[in-house]
């Protein structure tokens, strides 16, 4: 996410240069270079040209500390500066009330209803109990696909015919007759702002008691999205915005620009298209991303949802033993995958930038399957003892996985390269050398 609004701070940074004091001069010369990069990013442009004074009072004049050379001075002021304006959020879902109601607003094709479900996810993660409801009776389809997500998630689902108000009345008798303790309203959005949907929103919440009323907005849009924001604001009032798409958005301008220009706090960010791609909005963290310097935090939290711990530590074993077999391979694999995209998960690396452009042009998710196909194309014997792997092997192998000898090949060396490398770093870190690159953690980390 940010690629292209990255790339041209990191630039734009590089100019500044390295003398012991700021000069005026110096900081107008670096300015001028991010101010022009935030006006292509699509950020409303008083939102840049606050941001742009807001800094330059921060640098002018200012030694460069010890330690620092004169261009991470100005990225610690322009980072100081970018966590202000995408807003101070550290909070998830609100809880509190029996149940707690959080109705989800929005325009058509925002992304409510996978973000209902997604919602719906994050709050089971938290240890409680949530039931979602279909409120968009204007489109069938939009209460079958709720339906059919609810299911394949384990979720509550409640829907009805009628007014929206007395729908969303029905489903929270129902969560309390059910024990349960979220409702996720699903509302009925337009192709643009129109009166009757205001209407209809206003008297749902005069209707039911609503924890938490937020926005759901497609932040490919850009300062459409801020438009809309405000529009939502002025009319029923907002306790946020979730941010779907975030991880398609090249530019940005929607996330830059929401918090200055409607004064609302974007909560969620919207992150890839599975049920558990919703992360909380942290601005520090979305701040260092946006800079290149990575988002460690979120990483480990993603490592410690989606890896099994269990088979991690059987891994781990045989990986300081000297021994990876093509099952801990495809463990890996596995694992790797359910923590999403890979381009995401590089985002989150400190520098990973670099290691995009060597994955770029690639479809990364295609090459995944191909090796997970042709690992469940060996025997047990074979992928248990990879050395028996010969040319014969190879080839059936390769006619049994739809694949060429030489992919074979790529395989077996990447396994060799993979086991070398963690049983150095194993004997380097000792035990938990190896486990912590599956974010098992511990002390000295």
């Amino acid at each position: 996410m940010f690629e292209s609004l990255g790339e041209r701070l990191a630039a734009a940074l590089k100019k500044i240069s390295g003398r012991g004091v700021l000069r005026p001069e110096d900081v107008d010369a670096g300015l001028r270079e991010v101010r022009l990069a935030l006006l292509e990013a699509d950020v409303n442009f008083k939102v840049v040209k606050e941001f742009i004074d807001r800094v330059r009072a921060r640098l002018t004049g200012v030694e460069v500390a010890p330690g620092l050379t004169a261009p991470q001075q100005v990225v610690k002021a322009v980072h100081a500066e970018l966590v202000e304006l995408l807003g101070g959020n550290v909070e998830g879902l609100r809880y509190g009330g029996s149940p707690s109601v959080v109705m989800l607003v929005g325009l058509q094709g925002s992304g409510k209803t996978t973000t209902a479900i997604k919602l719906a996810v994050l709050a089971r993660r938290d240890g409680h109990r949530p039931l979602v409801a279909a409120l968009d009776l204007r489109r069938p389809a939009a209460v079958e696909q709720l339906r059919t997500l609810a299911e394949r998630e384990k979720v509550a689902f409640h829907s009805g015919s009628g007014p929206v108000d007395q729908i969303a009345v029905a489903a929270i008798r129902e969560a309390q007759r059910l024990g349960l303790d979220v409702v996720i309203l699903d509302t009925a959005g337009r192709l643009q702002v129109e009166a009757d949907l205001m209407g209809e929103l206003k008297q749902l919440k005069a209707a039911v008691a609503i924890t938490d009323t937020l926005l759901v907005a497609d932040s490919m849009t850009g300062q459409e999205a801020v438009k809309v924001g405000e529009a939502f604001a002025g009319s029923i009032g907002l306790d946020g915005v979730i941010l779907t798409k975030l991880d398609g958005d090249a530019r940005g301008g929607a996330a830059l620009s929401l918090r200055s220009a409607t004064g609302q706090l974007i909560r969620f960010a919207g992150t890839g298209e599975k049920p558990q791609d919703l992360e909380v909005f942290h601005a520090d963290r979305m701040a260092s991303r946006i800079l290149g310097m990575g988002d460690v935090l979120t990483l480990i939290e993603r490592v410690e949802r989606t890896v099994d711990k269990d088979k991690a530590l059987e891994v781990e074993r045989h990986m300081r033993a000297g021994h990876l077999s093509f099952d801990d391979f495809l463990t890996q694999i596995r694992q790797l995958r359910g923590m999403g995209p890979l381009e995401g998960v590089l985002d989150m690396l400190p520098g990973g930038g670099a290691l995009k452009g060597q994955v770029a042009g690639t479809d990364t998710e295609q090459e995944v399957r191909k090796m997970e196909a042709i690992i469940l194309s060996m025997t047990a014997r074979e992928r248990a003892h990879p050395d028996l792997i010969d040319g014969a092997r190879k080839r059936r192998i390769a006619r049994g996985s739809g694949m060429q000898p030489a992919d074979v090949n790529r395989l077996l060396k990447a396994r060799e390269a993979m086991q070398k490398l963690a049983k150095q770093f194993g004997n380097r870190r000792g035990k938990a050398g190896v486990a912590r690159l599956f974010g098992q953690g511990g002390p000295g980390w």
